[in-house]
């Protein structure tokens, strides 16, 4: 999950594990709410230097689908690139200027001028316009406090202090942090949206940090000297799970939350039924749990995760529940996008085409195997669940040895093309080998993939059959493939 990049999408766990594989990357905070009345917020870089001709800005447009909205500028003659966006609550937009790139804040309405020589980019910065204050006080944290509480700082700590002392710590980050902006804001004023916005981020920061501490001791504590959590560890909650709409449009709340709802899981264990699936224990959660608009934005990321990764029948069934009673309309515009994506690989959907050069360097395409089955694995070497599932994919392999009629074909993420090769060949698996640049690619987007490893099984016709089949580890995935053949 991080920028750290990658959270993206909490990965599935067996309940009765998560306990123990409890270790969740934190995402980057980039929303909150506003109350603006200006649709377009005009950013203007003007570069000394730059060897490049375009420039690119993104920022995300919510936290559980995790899309994307991003633009791209020319460079004018003056050096300058003028972007135009129009973003429906407070960003924090990077910035890709060449091979380098900048986070800043952006506000609907509030227009920002950015200076910068690109041969000494961390000492040439100036900011100008509306945002100015807000983007130094940014830029003041970054350089002043981020190396010592960022992710890194705070996993060092968890290795080396009990619970007290990784307490203390927690509070004294916040009260640096805190007492830092207000310092700087009574002698360079900054607008109430963006200090409220730091504020819930940084704050969620460490309350993740602080949830998931107690689940990393046993890894990096020996059995006998775990430390034990005081009972009034847990005291944080009373505020962090204090959810209003706008904390969840901040990215930590947001990860926080999805967070807190296996901690809620794990310590409500006994009350949650073996035969759920993932997707039922967050609706579960949802109405236990959270009322108002935190039980919404619950329901919601369930009915996301549920069409990406579950049911799809039982996704659309939920989704149209949820539609007839929620007024949350960025939560019903999401799921509307959500739903338009996964129906283009819903069972009984064609399957995308892909057309790619394998591993040999032979044309491979999806359409070459019609009259056969397919199961299609999406994955990438980086992959800790993928990487597990291996051992399992030989002995099915093996146990259907001499089924010319079913297909093993494998589409790696992997933006490292070498890593890709070498894990295929140290591994030794078999079966038909295909490469995409990380899950952007045009082939994964066409299959939703939202995260890997990513399973479908194809027909004889070329039709998804199923759209979340069992994995090679699963129980029932030799009667699947059977009955399919």
């Amino acid at each position: 999950m991080d920028i750290v990049g990658e959270l993206h999408l909490t990965t599935l766990i067996k309940f009765k594990q998560m306990k123990k594989i409890f270790l969740l990357l934190l995402l980057p905070a980039f929303i909150a709410c506003t109350d603006t009345h200006e649709d377009i917020t005009q950013v203007k870089v003007i570069t000394e230097n730059a060897t490049f001709e375009e420039a690119e800005l993104s920022y995300f447009t919510d936290f559980i689908t995790r899309n994307r909205e991003t633009i791209t500028a020319t460079r004018q003659e003056d050096g300058s690139f003028t972007f135009e966006v129009q973003p429906e609550f407070p960003v924090m937009a990077s910035i890709t200027l060449g091979d380098r790139r900048m986070n800043v804040f952006l506000e609907k309405g509030n227009d920002l001028q950015i200076m910068a020589d690109m041969a000494d980019l961390e000492n040439s910065v100036v900011f100008e316009g509306d945002l100015a204050n807000e983007n130094k006080f940014l830029e003041l944290y970054s350089s002043s406090y981020e190396a010592v509480y960022n992710r890194q700082g705070f996993m060092a700590k968890m290795r080396e202090t009990q619970p007290d002392e990784f307490t203390q710590f927690a509070n004294t980050a916040m009260d640096d942090v805190m007492t830092a902006m207000e310092d700087f804001h009574a002698a360079n004023p900054m607008g109430k949206t963006f200090r409220d916005y730091f504020t819930t981020d940084f704050k969620y920061q460490v309350y993740n940090h602080m949830l998931t501490y107690p689940m990393y001791l046993e890894y990096f504590f020996d059995a006998e000297e775990i430390p034990e959590i005081p009972e009034d560890y847990y005291a944080f909650l009373d505020d962090a799970v204090d959810f209003t709409r706008e904390k969840l449009m901040v990215g930590s709340a947001s990860s926080f939350h999805s967070t807190y709802i296996q901690y809620y899981l794990s310590e409500n264990e006994e009350r949650v039924s073996e035969d759920m699936s993932y997707p039922e224990m967050i609706m579960w959660v949802a109405e236990d749990a959270f009322e108002g608009d935190a039980r919404k934005y619950t329901e919601a990321f369930g009915i996301n995760f549920q069409f990406n990764h579950g049911d799809f029948h039982t996704a659309v069934e939920n989704y149209e529940t949820f539609k007839q009673s929620n007024d949350w309309e960025l939560l019903n515009d999401m799921l509307a996008t959500t739903y338009a994506n996964a129906s283009k690989v819903a069972p009984g959907a064609k399957a995308p085409e892909i057309a790619l050069t394998d591993i040999n360097g032979d044309e491979v395409a999806l359409s070459d195997f019609r009259g056969k089955v397919v199961y299609l694995d999406f994955w990438a070497s980086w992959c800790g669940p993928c990487m597990r599932e291996m051992p399992f994919a030989k002995e099915l392999k093996s146990r259907f040895e001499g089924e010319e009629d079913l297909v093993f074909l494998y589409v790696s993420v992997d933006d490292d093309e070498q890593a890709w090769r070498r894990t295929v060949e140290q591994h030794d698996i078999k079966g038909v080998h295909l490469n995409v640049k990380g899950m952007r690619h045009d082939v994964a987007q066409s299959y939703n993939v939202q995260g890997v490893p990513s399973f479908f099984l194809i027909d004889r016709e070329g039709i998804i059959h199923d759209n979340n089949p069992s994995r090679p580890s699963g129980e029932t995935i030799d009667e699947e493939l059977n009955a399919l053949l």
